[in-house]
């Protein structure tokens, strides 16, 4: 096997920042109320400020991962059981479970093949009377079609929310990814550009939604009273918070982002350059005036030649690869609607759209059939291994796709 040097962005700021923490003996500073610790310690409330200026939005609001941060997003956007809100398959099984916490209806709507993302077109056609929202996620790195979507959402009244777990500090057409929708959300957990461990951020430039957010990470149902939201819509209260230590390192962390996506993104046009030699691998493409953090390299291969090319890769050991990625909606819950006490939300749906099975040929085609992914930002690759890399990966895809 190949043994790489994994990514590991944590360095003596970040050890500096947590021994503060230890030494003040505040570990936490959260009380489940409305009151002077409603917010949290210090190092939470700087991240948080410090996010919101980075990303030149009104309101961060941190959390202990992003699965908690999108179930509180979709908690402040109102979803009630049987709503619907549209998907991507293409996503983190948490994008769309975060949905069913509310008792709303995941619908999945398919991907376009040149970013990865929701279609717009499919989005538009699985819009009924009960949609409130759609789940976009800026997956590999790159933004989704975000100007259209947002078109459409604009349209039809409906929520956008942005799972941006994969494109920190990107520009979609000149605009952060993350900062298009109503809320957009950030994972700082081990294997991202920049993490705190465990950890999530939502921005929001909507006074009530980030108050409503807020509330739900701090036990809304106790910490709502005597604050000046008076609707108890979806006001159930978590334990979502972040801790001090966290924060600390969440506030180094992100200083470094500039740094640390050029270092990622060095090592994917490296490895794009080499690789642009070959005739049979369709590289990643990026939208004029926007960017890609490469948290995942993507390709796509000739129909019928990627089960050769896996098996011959295999005899390498290499790292990282991916033979095709993940499709959410073939979840045993989704393909036999089975969450909470058997049929729940789905037995609530009121349009044939969330009780018809989820049909994502795109998808399903380019995992089961074209894609291939490299995990590129797991590693720190020097340029002779980026070149063994390369060459192995020529050499492979050439041998089988030009004897067939």
């Amino acid at each position: 096997m190949i043994n790489w040097t994994r990514y590991n962005p944590i360095g003596e700021e970040e050890k500096q920042a947590v021994q503060s923490v230890l030494d003040s003996g505040v570990l936490s500073k959260y009380i489940g109320s409305w009151g002077a610790d409603f917010l949290g310690g210090e190092q939470v409330q700087c991240f948080e400020k410090e996010f919101a200026q980075y990303f030149d939005v009104k309101h961060a609001v941190s959390f202990n991962s992003l699965t908690s941060g999108l179930i509180s997003a979709l908690g402040a956007i109102g979803i009630s059981p049987g709503d619907e809100v549209i998907v991507s398959p293409w996503t983190m099984s948490a994008t769309a479970t975060a949905i069913l916490v509310w008792g709303g209806i995941p619908i999945f709507a398919d991907i376009e093949d040149t970013y990865y993302g929701l279609s717009p077109q499919d989005v538009a056609a699985k819009i009924t009377h009960k949609t409130k929202a759609v789940m976009v996620t800026n997956v590999f790195g790159h933004g989704a079609k975000l100007d259209e979507l947002k078109t459409i959402c604009d349209a039809h009244n409906l929520h956008l929310i942005e799972d941006n777990a994969q494109a920190p500090g990107i520009a979609y057409q000149n605009t952060f990814c993350g900062t298009w929708g109503a809320i957009g959300g950030f994972s700082l957990n081990y294997h991202k550009h920049i993490h705190t461990g465990e950890g999530g951020v939502c921005v929001t430039n909507d006074d009530e939604l980030a108050l409503k957010m807020q509330l739900i990470r701090n036990h809304a149902e106790a910490s709502i009273v005597g604050s000046p939201i008076s609707d108890l819509t979806n006001m159930v209260g978590y334990n979502f918070r972040m801790g001090e230590m966290e924060a600390a390192i969440g506030r180094q962390q992100l200083i470094k982002l500039p740094r640390l996506l050029k270092k990622n993104i060095h090592q994917a046009n490296h490895f794009i350059d080499q690789v642009q030699r070959s005739g049979y691998i369709t590289l990643p493409a990026v939208e004029a005036s926007s960017g890609h953090a490469y948290y995942v390299l993507p390709m796509q291969v000739p129909e019928g030649s990627r089960p050769n090319i896996i098996e011959n890769l295999n005899h390498y050991h290499l790292q990282g690869i991916m033979p095709g990625y993940v499709n959410v909606h073939t979840l045993p819950m989704y393909k036999q609607r089975i969450a909470f006490g058997g049929g729940y939300p789905w037995n609530l749906s009121e349009t044939d759209m969330a009780t018809a099975e989820a049909h994502c040929p795109v998808a399903e085609h380019l995992h089961n059939h074209t894609f291939l992914g490299f995990l590129i930002s797991m590693y720190d690759l020097t340029t002779d291994e980026l070149d063994e890399l390369t060459n192995i990966l020529l050499k492979v895809v050439d041998d089988v796709c030009g004897a067939s």
